[in-house]
């Protein structure tokens, strides 16, 4: 079964320097990541090298090139191949399309195959073992699902379906009567017949004399391809069709999955689906059901990838699958980690390594996530929280200071309790997203300190003298990693504004006793007033985070989840 197993790319759009994706089998590919990092570019480097267009001599517009220089440097793009061999039957490792622009003009593009032994051009009978199908964000469905050309989806289905149906001459010969019938049958609506006439009498009368004969005849099927008569129409009830333009977005793009997946199990794969923002157009609910369908057939051996914004398409039980994409100084940048390298990273930073392996990491932290945590992804700093009381109101003391976290990508996420803050910590900083941490001493849920002094460890507060003064303090702590709010957050915001205590009574009378409700209320209503000690460690805060930075992304791209390296 012919299969992508990798990708990588270097020169193009916004990816400078060489990154690369891994294609775990059976497994969807997701890239996550905040807004503008270069995800659609890497889909874009896909769908050159494999999809509807052939890439041989193809000369990149200049907004292609790295910095949209032609001068910065050549365009290379290879992708990993099993499962597909040569005409001597030797294993084709790679397909690597390139650009250079400072090259002689017969050498500037090169479309190749690479085996271990020889390098070749590469044959349209060869990339059509390996295509990719792209669902853009405009959802061009009905594109795909047309004859419109020899590359859209329908197209290539009905070519293979041609190819076996004309190996059997007598059933071509069955098919041909039974078309002829067909025809026949459209004869009898006298209008058809008398235009049919009409055409052939006139294109007679036009080319008489001429030294070769042109007829025009309508015909229920195409020779060249029988089963260009076959249309995809959807079907709302039983004989009841509809247009495509009458679907909605969503229900075409679930069409689109069902139909690459048919197709994939019906000529053991060798297509890979790619789905740009697969939630777009889709409820909440519809998301994560789609998600779940996208796993169950990436599962069953469709290669799928796509680009999301939405956590309902990320599982930590697919982790080898997914792809955080960044940027740095501008470039796009790849992490994929291994089960492998996530358990190493958890023991470097703490984790208990009786406990913690690479067969135990994914459900350990599949089992706790949440959409709210998994939205950590998308952020550009991630600031975990206890509960639901401070992701409420940090945000708005914040805001208030001057810094808006949404604008800013950085997502505020509660992980549900202390004993949750390094365990967290430790996944986000694998992925080298800057996280910080934030609690208080309230030691009900944590009477021997074990917590607390695990998520102090974590970020490398070890001393006892200082861990000691962090948990006995009565009032705020804050450092370049974390920030520690006294015995419990209310109690330090009631001894930190004037007005929190009056505040807080009006807020329970309007609005019921909800500790985080209470406490977004009170952070919206107090004024800012300058004699209130917490608007000046709210602005310290503010400059900590501001000043947070990530571990050097391109020292975290993921290298060991295959064996077999790209040839760049």
């Amino acid at each position: 079964m012919a299969r992508v197993t990798g990708l990588t790319i270097k020169g193009y759009r916004s990816i400078k320097d060489e990154i690369t994706v891994r294609f775990p089998e059976n497994t969807p590919i997701v890239m996550v990541g905040e807004n503008n990092t270069g995800k659609s570019n890497i889909v874009r480097a896909l769908d050159l090298i494999l999809g509807e267009w052939w890439p041989g001599n193809r000369e990149p517009d200049d907004h292609e090139f790295w910095n949209r220089e032609p001068s910065s440097g050549p365009i290379e793009i290879c992708t990993n191949i099993d499962g597909i061999t040569d005409k001597f039957n030797n294993p084709i490792n790679y397909f690597r399309w390139s650009y250079d622009q400072g090259a002689p003009p017969d050498e500037k593009c090169k479309f190749h195959a690479i085996t271990d032994t020889s390098e070749f051009r590469i044959s349209s009978d060869i990339r059509d073992k390996c295509v990719c199908i792209l669902v853009g964000a405009d959802r061009r469905l009905s594109y795909q699902l047309s004859y419109t050309n020899k590359w859209t989806l329908l197209s290539k289905l009905m070519r293979k379906f041609h190819d076996h149906l004309t190996q059997d001459e007598d059933r071509v010969n069955r098919l041909k009567q039974e078309f002829e019938s067909v025809k026949e049958i459209f004869k009898e609506v006298s209008e058809f017949g008398n235009f049919q006439a009409e055409l052939s009498s006139q294109f007679q009368d036009m080319f008489t004399g001429m030294s070769y004969g042109l007829q025009i005849d309508f015909s229920a099927y195409d020779p060249s391809n029988y089963f260009h008569s076959l249309r995809l129409l959807p079907e709302e009830e039983v004989g009841q069709t509809r247009t495509f333009e009458e679907l909605g977005t969503g229900q075409e793009q679930l069409l689109a999955l069902a139909f690459a997946h048919a197709y994939a199990k019906a000529f053991y794969g060798g297509i890979i689906l790619v789905i740009e923002e697969p939630e777009a157009h889709l409820h909440p609910l519809a998301q994560q059901w789609l998600a779940k369908k996208v796993r169950q057939m990436a599962n069953d051996g469709l290669q799928i990838a796509l680009t999301t914004h939405s956590p309902a398409f990320v599982d930590l039980l697919n982790l080898e699958g997914i792809a955080l994409v960044r940027k740095t100084d501008g470039a796009t940048n790849v992490k994929q980690l291994s089960v492998h390298k996530l358990a190493e990273h958890c023991i470097q930073y703490g984790a208990d390594s009786n406990r913690t392996s690479a067969k135990t990491i994914q459900p350990f932290y599949s089992g706790s996530a949440t959409q709210e945590i998994l939205n950590g992804l998308f952020a550009k700093k991630v600031i975990l929280v206890e509960g639901q009381t401070e992701s409420l109101a940090l945000p708005v003391y914040l805001t208030r200071v001057g810094l808006d976290v949404t604008k800013e990508g950085i997502a505020v996420v509660p992980v549900m309790g202390k004993g949750n803050l390094a365990k967290w910590w430790r996944f986000f900083t694998a992925y080298s997203i800057p996280t910080f941490l934030t609690f208080d001493n309230d030691a009900e849920k944590d009477r021997d300190e074990k917590k607390r002094r695990d998520a102090l460890a974590t970020i490398g507060i070890a001393d006892e003298a200082e861990v000691t003064s962090i948990i006995g303090g009565e009032g705020w702590y804050i450092s370049d990693s974390c920030c520690v709010f006294g015995w419990d957050f209310e109690e330090t915001m009631r001894n930190s504004f004037a007005d929190y205590g009056r505040l807080e009574g009006e807020a329970k009378q309007a609005i019921g006793d909800s500790k985080p409700l209470v406490a977004r209320h009170v952070a919206e209503k107090l004024e800012l007033n300058k004699e209130d000690t917490g608007w000046a460690r709210f602005e310290d805060l503010k400059q900590k985070l501001g000043n947070l930075r990530p571990t050097d992304f391109s020292e975290c791209q993921e290298q060991e989840l295959f064996d077999n390296d790209l040839p760049f």
